[in-house]
């Protein structure tokens, strides 16, 4: 359990990173927005820059939590640890919150400065 906290809690340090170039494009261009149908994709107020900007990122953070989960979760399962399927749900929520605890703390921190 321990090895699954820090592997989590280390993997959501980056994303610290991520929240904040989301609360950026928010920020930037309202949620409002982006429901609106853009002529061209390319518009600086159209949703493409935010996936161009975040989609690749995100998605290889996503691919690597996941599979450094997956690989938790079988070395459990082999040790015995998480043999009922409550203990697999178990699992993926601390490794969830886990893995907000670093932006947790970050946004602890700025609330005092």
């Amino acid at each position: 359990m321990r090895r699954l906290l820090v592997v989590n809690v280390l993997l959501g340090i980056p994303g610290i990173i991520y929240y904040w170039m989301l609360s950026l494009m928010v920020l930037a261009d309202p949620l409002t927005t982006w429901g609106r149908a853009a002529r061209d994709l390319y518009e600086a107020h159209s949703f493409l820059p935010v996936q161009v900007v975040l989609g690749p990122p995100l998605a290889i953070g996503t691919m690597i939590w996941v599979l450094s989960n997956v690989n938790l979760i079988y070395r459990r399962k082999r040790a015995g640890a998480c043999q009922k399927t409550s203990g697999k749900y178990l699992h993926w929520g601390i490794a969830l919150a886990a893995s907000l605890i670093p932006t947790a703390v970050f946004l602890g921190i700025a609330a005092f400065f």
